[in-house]
């Protein structure tokens, strides 16, 4: 997953939560008395019951969107720190592949000095052999 598609889940969750928040508030204040009519009573304990209500309703949709943040906030480094170990990863690949090179020219030229050797023995044995 790239950082873009991170980003792209990160705002519909924002969004979905945010949507959660406000409709929850909503139904805590209708639940609580809210929406200005009165069914009677005292009048003074309405407003104090959607203060609270809104107040709450507040806190959880600040909630939401620290969550958000944080959430936010932990996918890019999630995403900065995958990057770095597949940097890190690629680095020592290349460094392998590198040395497994420089490892098959050396047994290339060993085997090369061999050969030369061989000819070079095979050469004195004939002349050793021939008149």
């Amino acid at each position: 997953m790239n950082q873009k598609d991170a980003n792209l889940k990160l705002r519909r969750i924002g969004a979905v939560l945010a949507a959660v928040a406000a409709i929850g508030g909503g139904a805590l204040l209708t639940g609580c008395g809210g929406g200005g009519s009165s069914t009677g009573g005292s009048s003074g304990g309405g407003s104090t019951v959607e203060s609270n209500a809104q107040k709450e309703a507040e806190s959880g949709v600040e909630s939401a969107e620290n969550g958000i943040e944080e959430g936010k906030e932990t996918a890019e480094k999630g995403i900065e720190e995958g990057k770095e170990q597949a940097e890190k990863g690629l680095e020592e690949a290349k460094k392998k592949l590198e040395d497994s090179k420089g490892t098959s020219k050396k047994k290339l030229e060993e085997a090369r000095e061999k050969a030369e050797e061989g000819v070079e023995e095979a050469k004195k044995k004939a002349e050793e052999l021939l008149p």
